[in-house]
């Protein structure tokens, strides 16, 4: 039910979002996939964050009517510019900035989209440095150890020794 886009934006930003549909197959596919499309489209058309939000979100609450179509939403749009992180997350996983000396934790407390009809949007605006590296995941890649805790990955990222988007990607 994962689905996932990395795009420029028309202001020099660069969005990074992923989705998790709720359940599981084809039906949970069918919800991240329209929320990641729609959430492409607006934002290169030009329309703002919370604005496109709150239509993804409009558009998953009408269409729960027939399915159960609700999605996590997880946003990472980079100013490149101003080394500047902002991230939205509904019910997303943890995102996790890693650099030389610590790791960094951003958490949801929202709700997935198409739950509610409205929604509350918290953006957390961070800023970054140098050679941090951003990790975001959803619930398979947190919960594919089953003899290990839920905070691995931190726990992983703290001990790794490579600044290596890939490498560390293929470690993990």
């Amino acid at each position: 039910g994962d689905t996932s886009i990395q795009t420029k934006l028309e202001d020099g930003k660069y969005l990074i979002a992923l989705s998790d549909g709720m359940g599981s197959g084809p039906e949970a596919r069918k919800s991240s996939k329209i929320a990641i499309k729609m959430l492409e489209r607006l934002l290169t058309s030009g329309f703002k964050k919370d604005t496109s939000i709150k239509l993804i979100n409009s558009t998953l609450a009408a269409n729960m009517q027939e399915d159960d179509m609700y999605a996590t939403l997880d946003i990472a749009i980079l100013d490149l510019y101003e080394g500047t992180l902002t991230s939205i997350q509904n019910a997303a996983c943890t995102t996790y900035i890693k650099n030389k000396t610590n790791i960094r934790k951003i958490d949801s407390k929202e709700l997935p989209v198409g739950i509610l009809e409205d929604i509350e949007l918290n953006p957390v605006i961070t800023k970054l440095n140098d050679g941090d590296i951003i990790l975001m995941c959803s619930d398979g890649l947190l919960e594919s150890k089953e003899d290990i805790s839920k905070d691995w990955i931190e726990t992983f990222l703290k001990n790794v020794n490579t600044n290596n988007v890939q490498k560390l990607a293929d470690l993990i």
